[in-house]
């Protein structure tokens, strides 16, 4: 049951990518951009370790790592509609290109953070479900407030399936908007991971949307519908 954060261990890939020169115009942006990275690759620590030892507060740090990340993403797409110097590379041509490929960049990375936010709050809620009845025989009282739970847990999953499917959806819309064979390197490079992390989020959210299936097999008894 540890794997139901693996749509949110999965985002974190997607800014494993932003480098280059910080000095550059616009560099609060990419600035953003980076702390946005670092809070992901904090997030990815933080979810690995929960996958370990289905510790609960692994897996609060992470989400509190996806927020930062998400924060640190919308500033810079906010910063990139008002920095004068990026204005102004925006109308040259080839630069504009790379530019409005950043702003797309930040876009997926706020969009992606979300996704793995609202993975996150179920993983949390399901790693307390474990610590609580796992590793023991469940008396008929302890199933009766295993499943209690469980469906409590799959109402807040079934409205973070949606929420997360919203975001994919975004995600991949951003990422419609760039022709990466027409990017510099570094950020070429950036949007081939993207389309790996993106595949891989598609992958695992198909598999974990049935949550009563997932709680099921957690606690060995079929949940009612």
């Amino acid at each position: 049951m540890q794997r139901v954060g693996l749509v949110a261990a999965i985002v974190i890939l997607v800014l494993l990518v932003v480098g280059g020169d910080m000095a550059s115009a616009g560099a609060a942006v990419y600035r953003d951009l980076d702390g946005g990275r670092q809070a992901l690759v904090a997030a990815q620590a933080s979810m690995t370790a929960a996958a370990r030892t289905g510790d609960p507060a692994e897996l609060q740090s992470a989400a509190a790592q996806l927020k930062i990340a998400e924060q640190h993403f919308n500033a810079a797409r906010q910063r990139s509609a008002t920095d004068p110097v990026l204005g102004l590379a925006g109308g040259i041509p080839g630069a504009d290109r790379q530019w409005q490929a950043s702003i797309q960049l930040a876009a997926i990375g706020a969009d992606m953070s979300r996704a793995g936010e609202g993975a996150a709050i179920v993983a949390i809620q399901v790693a307390g479900l474990k610590q609580k009845f796992a590793g023991r025989p469940l008396t008929a009282d302890d199933l009766q407030a295993a499943l209690q739970e469980a469906q409590a847990i799959a109402r807040t999953y079934s409205a973070s399936i949606q929420s997360i499917g919203y975001e994919l959806h975004a995600a991949h819309a951003a990422r419609t908007q760039v022709d990466a064979s027409q990017l510099l390197g570094p950020l070429r490079d950036a949007y081939d991971a993207v389309d790996r992390a993106l595949a891989e989020a598609d992958t695992s959210f198909r598999r974990y949307q049935d949550v009563r299936r997932v709680l099921s097999d957690f606690l060995g008894v079929r949940l009612p519908a």
